[in-house]
């Protein structure tokens, strides 16, 4: 069978269960992947509930439904995964970010969006560690209009000519110590592929 002619390169987030739950960025096989992702849910559950810790209270369809409305808004260069990884508080999405590293490229703090806005205090900046950089994590805190404080988080990698972000936001922001070490690890497992049909993804 020939190849399809080439396109752009291809966002792939290797992922392993039961931490992660990469969303779909299309229609096709939605089905299938809803009865899959429920039964990641109750799975995660169960892991909560022999830990000692109660699952949280969530309606499993919107929040299936809330990540595939996500994960549609995103371009071709990003995907969506939702972490299972924090007892008790799932699932936290994290989108992922990804291109080739162009003469145009931002340095790094501008990648990991440590510039710009009106933080409440200065961003907290840390080195990635070596399987996943190198690169830069960066937590910062911004208000709102309703008042609101938001936590972001960003590991911005570049390795390899390749450009990757991992951006979690919350307004929970003890969940921040948490979920930091996940979106860490969710950068160091993206890479761009070529051809369509060369995809090896989990997808559960």
């Amino acid at each position: 069978m020939s190849r399809p002619a080439p396109t752009d390169p291809t966002v792939v987030v290797d992922v392993d269960p039961p931490s992660w739950l990469l969303v779909p960025p299309t229609p096709e096989a939605v089905d299938q992947w809803r009865e899959a992702a429920a039964a990641l849910f109750a799975f995660s559950a169960e892991i909560d509930r022999t830990g000692g810790v109660t699952p949280p209270e969530i309606d499993v369809e919107a929040a299936l439904d809330g990540l595939l409305a996500m994960a549609a808004t995103l371009g071709s260069a990003s995907r969506l995964a939702a972490s299972l990884a924090v007892p008790g508080a799932w699932p936290l999405p994290v989108v992922v970010d990804a291109g080739l590293t162009g003469d145009d490229a931002p340095d790094l703090l501008e990648l990991g969006r440590a510039r710009g806005g009106t933080p409440l205090e200065a961003p907290l900046i840390d080195e990635l560690p070596d399987d996943v950089g190198p690169g830069i994590v960066v937590t910062r805190f911004d208000l709102d209009l309703q008042g609101r404080v938001w936590a972001t988080v960003t590991a911005a990698a570049r390795r390899d000519g390749l450009d990757v972000t991992a951006t979690w936001r919350s307004t929970d922001l003890g969940l921040v110590p948490l979920q930091t070490p996940a979106v860490v690890e969710l950068a160091g497992r993206v890479r761009l592929v070529d051809w369509a049909d060369d995809l090896q993804e989990t997808t559960r």
